[in-house]
């Protein structure tokens, strides 16, 4: 560890509350993991210190240093983001703020639904309102109404907002087609009905919990008095990162406390699509009995600050030193298809390992969108270089996955009475997925001669084929297919879900006979699959899934329709720690992680510009900083898009050592030719 700088030095022990201000790279959050060390070195309980942090990757840096220090365990170390403390919080004074919270039944317990449960709710919410007409001709996929519904309901809460204020807030603010105003008193009366039945059946999404814990517990001198017995020292990183109900309670709290400190990342608020609020941090400059700046930078050089300047001069007009700008650009790599820049870009970075002596854990690869297809393509570019990789995944689709297709079409083929459609593709897919030696031509062979796909899906006994398609698919694999078609048949009827698909592949797809290696993909597949059900299972009756039918046809078609997971399985080998990160950009930026060498991969790609399209859910216009006599203008729009990157640059060049390498192809996926702003604010030091 390096020498203690002296404002370092002196923000440890200070006796009081106290605000940390610098940008990225300048210790402060190494300073936060000394002063919790010097607390638990002098003596003080672990069960009087809570830490928070914006993101629960950020725990493990904290427990780390702990466990590095030497000074013994810490079990009762409460190390969490609000999110978490809000939930354990409403679970552990629920009979108290119950019934003025307004749930319909105080006495029942609280049942805390996931963020894959949230969804699986919402579409059972908004199913009834699609048939009469509601969202109609809304250019959305049905998964994005339902993702843009909860983030109003989620935004809402985080920003102190009620519902019917977020609602309000949107419909004032809107300045285009009326036909717009039509959605959004479709999406107010969906998240209206949503948020009922929550409250009749006593169950909590994230929104339900922030605001019960933000207006009901945190709002009691019974939680204050808690407080105050519990905790003695307080801890908070990055607090620009935290919402306006996350900091109100900071503020609320920062004094019962002994001691307080409070860090500020300048320039961060990369959550901001999450309600972040940078702004509302600035309170506790002048909330702080103590302040400190930390000026002394640990990571960056001046060549790349003077690349950030050279963006946000091109973005935001302003006049900022940029002479050194080229010298923070090691490679440029080119080529016309992304296929094509993805080949050149492996010599670039063999090269930066194996003659500049960069160690993989070193490179980062960061990327506006990591799509199916480039996802795949630079996983087979990383095994023919012989590079090691992991790839940062925050949320995902289960669906693009292969094998949850194949698996989930095994379960709506076992049970017939949920008439869940199936197409002959998805048996083609599920048998060669599931059988080894199934090429595509053998599973449509067989598909085609023993798949009945209406009225009611059904796979045929292997007496239905010939005995030339047998000789043409293989009598082993005909054989196979039968085995899995009477478990399908006989065996799969009366199990649950996670029973179900437990006993398909540990009992029967793993099985030698049907994939002689070890399918750890498929291992992972199950596992995510099984815990989803479970989840879904203890909270399904109050949802609205009262049979195993409903429930059935619930968590097939969630997932068939793109429901979305904050925790993806991992597929095929583990990751390798040490190797090149590839990450989306906040994805990276929100990790906290600092590396030698960046790779900006699809530097000319609109994306590093865009902001989400969310016609129901306005981010910008939900957050409590926003003036609610002012509309939201294409002027705010392109305003905001150039903070936001101006912002991104600043925070990923404070997060590298050396040097950044830019990768560009000319055409995007779909053969269109890029020139992002980012590009053409830096294509003249090139």
């Amino acid at each position: 560890m390096n020498a203690l700088t002296p404002t370092q030095e002196e923000a440890i022990q200070a006796q009081s509350s106290s605000f940390w201000l610098g940008s990225a790279g300048c210790g402060k959050t190494m300073a936060l993991h000394q002063r919790l060390l010097r607390l638990l070195a002098d003596g003080e309980p672990a069960y009087t210190i809570l830490t928070l942090v914006a993101e629960p990757e950020h725990q493990q840096a904290f427990l780390e240093a702990v466990h590095q220090s030497g000074l013994g365990p810490y079990a009762d170390l409460k190390i969490l983001t609000y999110n978490r403390l809000a939930q354990e919080m409403v679970e552990l004074f629920w009979p108290l703020v119950a019934r003025d919270a307004g749930f319909d039944k105080p006495y029942q317990p609280p049942s805390f639904l996931s963020y894959d449960l949230a969804q699986l709710l919402m579409w059972h919410v908004i199913s009834p309102m699609f048939e009469e007409g509601a969202f109609a001709d809304l250019r959305l996929r049905p998964q994005q109404i339902v993702s843009q519904l909860l983030d109003t309901l989620n935004r809402a809460a985080l920003n102190r907002l009620s519902l019917d204020e977020a609602i309000e807030r949107q419909v004032r603010s809107w300045v285009g087609e009326p036909e717009r105003l039509v959605h959004l008193n479709d999406a107010a009366e969906a998240t209206r009905r949503f948020r009922e039945h929550c409250v009749e059946h006593s169950i909590l999404d994230l929104s339900l919990v922030i605001q019960v814990f933000d207006t009901q517990v945190v709002e009691r001198e019974a939680f204050h008095k808690y407080f105050r017995e519990r905790f003695r020292h307080l801890l908070v990183d990055n607090i620009e990162e935290h919402t306006p109900a996350g900091q109100h309670f900071v503020h609320q709290l920062m004094n019962e406390t002994e001691t307080t400190a409070v860090s500020y990342d300048a320039g961060g608020g990369y959550k901001r699509f999450l309600s972040a609020d940078p702004l509302g941090a600035n309170q506790f400059y002048t909330a702080s009995q103590l302040r400190y700046r930390f000026d002394e930078h640990f990571v960056t050089n001046e060549p790349l600050a003077h690349l950030a300047n050279v963006v946000e001069n091109y973005l935001q007009q302003t006049i900022n030193p940029t002479q050194l700008a080229p010298e923070a650009i090691s490679h440029v790599v080119r080529g016309r298809y992304r296929r094509e820049m993805v080949a050149n870009l492996m010599p670039i970075l063999s090269d930066l390992i194996e003659q500049d002596g960069v160690p993989p854990s070193e490179i980062a690869i960061i990327v506006p969108y990591l799509d199916g297809a480039l996802r795949y393509m630079l996983i087979q570019a990383f095994k023919e270089a012989g590079l090691p990789a992991r790839f940062l995944r925050r949320r995902s689709s289960p669906r693009d996955e292969p094998r949850i297709r194949a698996w989930l079409t095994w379960l709506a083929l076992a049970h017939p009475e949920r008439e869940i459609p199936v197409s002959p593709f998805e048996v083609e897919e599920a048998l060669t997925l599931s059988i080894d030696g199934f090429d595509p031509a053998r599973a449509a062979l067989l598909v085609d001669a023993l798949f009945l796909e209406d009225p009611t899906p059904l796979l045929l006994p292997i007496t239905e084929l010939s005995e030339t398609a047998v000789e043409r698919i293989g009598e082993t694999l005909v054989e196979l297919y039968e085995e899995l078609r009477l478990w399908l048949a006989e065996e799969a009827q009366a199990m649950s879900i996670e029973a179900f698909l437990y006993g398909l592949f540990n009992g029967l797809l793993a099985q030698p006979r049907f994939q002689p290696e070890p399918d750890l993909a498929g291992a992972a597949v199950c596992d995510w699959l099984v815990k989803a059900a479970q989840r879904l299972r203890q909270s399904a009756e109050r949802i609205g899934f009262s049979t195993s039918v409903s429930e059935g046809i619930a968590f097939i078609d969630g997932i068939r329709n793109g429901l979305v997971t904050a925790n993806p399985p991992e597929l095929g080998d583990p990751p390798d720690p040490e190797g090149i990160l590839v990450s989306t950009i906040y994805g990276y930026l929100l990790g906290g992680k600092s590396v030698d060498v960046q790779v900006w991969l699809e530097t000319a790609a609109s994306g590093w510009w865009d902001i989400p399209n969310q016609p129901l859910s306005n981010a910008f216009v939900l957050a409590q900083s926003f003036d609610l006599d002012q509309q939201w203008t294409a002027e705010n729009d392109f305003a905001i898009r150039n903070e936001l990157l101006s912002r991104i640059v600043r925070g990923l060049t404070a997060r590298c050592r050396q040097s950044v390498v830019l990768a560009n192809s000319d055409l995007d996926r779909r053969g269109l030719r890029q020139d992002g702003p980012l590009w053409r604010a830096i294509s003249p030091l090139i």
